[in-house]
């Protein structure tokens, strides 16, 4: 039964994955693109100056893309199943209705676990060709907050879309905005690699997860959508 809501969940997803594949692959091409330019066009010791000193990073046009994208496919897997009262399919399958939403939350989180992987490789390869070690890990640390962002949205996207009540649904989008929006605030490069930030960011992500649950036990209340 799992390895079918696996399934089900994949049809949903496909179609928009490859498009973000396609999205988030043009947009490390030109992330790519502009570092060679820049290394190109200045003396290498400058710009590493430029990213230990300054904080500067080359592939902020990727900053907004992993929170899109969480929306995207929070929104092909889960509306759905919101859509002409389909949720009630989910529920009076031969599993535990938090075993269905575990399993559907895992999949998409995986899914979006492969773009961000693509993002990672991709600026850790091409920065290994023009940096230090320790300027790559500087920039896989600056990346890191943007995909949490991503992930953040996806959580938060499908609290909004289970919630059945209109004033809680307003509530977890203020707390989607707020999180998404705390997790990206401008900071040096490397600063989310305290333990502080991170607890403070595995808190949020970790909060948005349960919180889905929550919004499937109102449905299950009400009986909205079902």
């Amino acid at each position: 039964m799992l390895l079918a809501l696996v399934w089900k969940e994949w049809l949903k997803l496909r179609p928009a994955f490859f498009v973000l594949l396609a999205v988030h692959v043009a947009m490390n091409v030109w992330a790519a693109a502009g570092l060679r330019s820049l290394f190109s066009g200045a003396h290498p010791e400058v710009l590493w100056y430029q990213t230990i000193i300054l904080g500067n990073i080359h592939f902020d046009m990727l900053r907004h893309v992993p929170w899109i994208s969480g929306l995207i496919l929070a929104g092909a897997q889960h509306l759905p199943e919101i859509r002409d009262k389909r949720l009630r399919l989910t529920l009076h399958l031969p599993v535990r209705a938090e075993t269905a939403m575990a399993c559907s939350l895992g999949f998409g989180a995986c899914v979006f676990f492969l773009l961000a992987m693509l993002d990672g490789a991709v600026i850790a390869a091409t920065d290994s060709a023009h940096y230090p070690a320790e300027i790559v890990a500087i920039h896989l640390w600056a990346l890191l907050p943007m995909e949490a962002a991503g992930l953040a949205a996806y959580f938060g996207a499908t609290v909004v879309f289970f919630e059945p009540s209109t004033s809680r649904r307003l509530h977890a989008l203020l707390l989607t905005i707020t999180a998404v929006a705390m997790i990206l605030v401008p900071a040096r490069p490397g600063a989310w690699s305290s333990p502080g930030a991170l607890a403070l960011g595995l808190f949020l992500l970790t909060a948005l997860a349960m919180a889905t649950f929550l919004a499937m036990a109102h449905q299950r209340l009400t009986g909205k959508n079902q």
